[in-house]
């Protein structure tokens, strides 16, 4: 906190915010359309986010090649065992400016993975993340630094951030049976994508480093990932400092780099590669997948399905805490509101889902786990103008595990 810090970085912090505010007052409109538009205009607004942004602990120097692994989780509500559809490992070179992404189809078989037993996607369902982690460390000859894992409400969430129709980049990103190839060209498509995009951001996140560190920050925190924010900072940093000076794609097994083409995906290109993914489907007598592969069959939508499921729970508030926590927990996980697109009524389930497990976990004296869950809000919505009613409940929410924290440490 900021009323911990010594007098000089108190005098340094209001310099560099009254500084920031002045700066992205004044902004000449050339980026208009983009996300950094539409934040650099918010962010002024929130002080706690600015002390994440700007008060960075010292750490150790990034390593010279750090590998990140990339699991994007094919999962359906409330799904526990589920697969590893999309496979992508960074190797970052900071200080050269290099960048490499190494991508691995679902249905990759090697003797390396399980002893040529399954195919890679399965695992995630087989053993979690560790397995799926052991298995491409073993396949890539390599050390994983880090993981990061989305689902399918996660990713929505982050291409919304980048001005983004959420829905539609989900379902284009995960086609692969309009595709002869099939897998290979789908992981292409995602891996080309990420490259794409860190290009098409780059001179931004230079432009406007705060904005970008909040960018970075509000993914950290709707991912599940062990690599600290400060880290992603310092590596981000260091590659605004160096430059992106080459960016490779390659493909394991490599039998299929020379088949696969390369697909231009962009806000303003989405719905026509949609449009042709769906001709090219329609001309596939074998395709029994229908282009909007991340929708259910036969379920409710999902602004529905929360509200049902919110509703049908709170009457269990006081009389099945640990019900609820374990009923609903991996739906908790899976940010399922980020696929509702109306924007209030996303943040209303997401308040109302929020409030759900807090109260569980604080009814039965989890006040650690209570206070994370009505923390996570706030942070996930960092850069939303967050409905006042609900800002006010979270901190009351925080306050009162607070407050149960400190009266327990002081009985001991």
């Amino acid at each position: 906190m900021v009323a911990n810090k010594p007098n000089s970085a108190k005098k340094t912090y209001r310099i560099v915010v009254f500084t920031l505010v002045i700066l992205l007052s004044f902004q000449t409109p050339a980026f208009s359309g983009n996300w950094f538009d539409e934040w650099k205009d918010k962010i002024i607004y929130y002080q706690d986010l600015l002390e994440k942004l700007i008060f960075l602990p010292d750490l150790p120097p990034v390593k010279k090649k750090v590998d990140i692994l990339i699991l994007g989780l094919d999962g359906r509500r409330g799904q526990k065992n589920r697969r590893s559809d999309a496979i992508h490992c960074f190797t970052l070179y900071p200080y050269q400016g290099k960048i490499k992404i190494v991508s691995i189809p679902r249905g990759t078989m090697s003797e390396k993975i399980m002893e040529g037993k399954e195919i890679i996607a399965n695992t995630y369902s087989l053993g979690g993340k560790e397995l799926t982690i052991e298995s491409v460390e073993e396949y890539l000859d390599l050390k994983v630094d880090y993981y990061v894992i989305v689902g399918f409400s996660e990713a929505q969430a982050i291409f919304e951030k980048l001005g983004y129709n959420g829905e539609k980049t989900l379902q284009v990103l995960r086609s692969r049976k309009a595709y002869g190839i099939g897998d290979p060209q789908r992981s292409h498509n995602q891996a080309l994508f990420m490259a794409n995009e860190i290009m098409r951001n780059y001179p931004y996140f230079k432009k406007y480093p705060t904005v970008g560190r909040a960018l970075l920050f509000v993914a950290h925190e709707i991912v599940d990932t062990n690599m600290p924010f400060e880290v992603m900072v310092q590596i981000t940093d260091l590659y605004l400092e160096n430059g992106i000076k080459e960016m490779t794609l390659a493909m394991k097994p490599q039998n299929h780099e020379k088949q696969v083409k390369d697909i231009s995906i962009t806000p303003e290109t989405v719905d026509s590669v949609l449009r042709d993914q769906k001709k090219m489907l329609d001309k596939c007598e074998e395709a029994v997948e229908n282009i909007e592969e991340t929708k259910e069959e036969d379920a409710p939508p999902m602004s529905q399905y929360l509200a049902g499921l919110i509703n049908y729970n709170k009457r269990y508030l006081g009389k099945d805490d640990r019900g609820i926590i374990s009923r609903n927990g991996i739906k908790y996980e899976q940010h399922l509101w980020y696929q509702v697109e109306n924007e209030k009524l996303s943040e209303k389930l997401h308040f109302e889902f929020t409030e759900l497990m807090y109260q569980a976990h604080f009814n039965l004296g989890e006040y650690k786990q209570a206070r994370s869950i009505a923390q996570s809000f706030m942070d996930e919505r960092s850069l939303d103008l967050i409905n006042m009613d609900y800002k006010e409940k979270i901190g009351r929410m925080i306050m009162n595990c607070e407050e149960q924290l400190y009266a327990n440490s002081s009985e001991k």
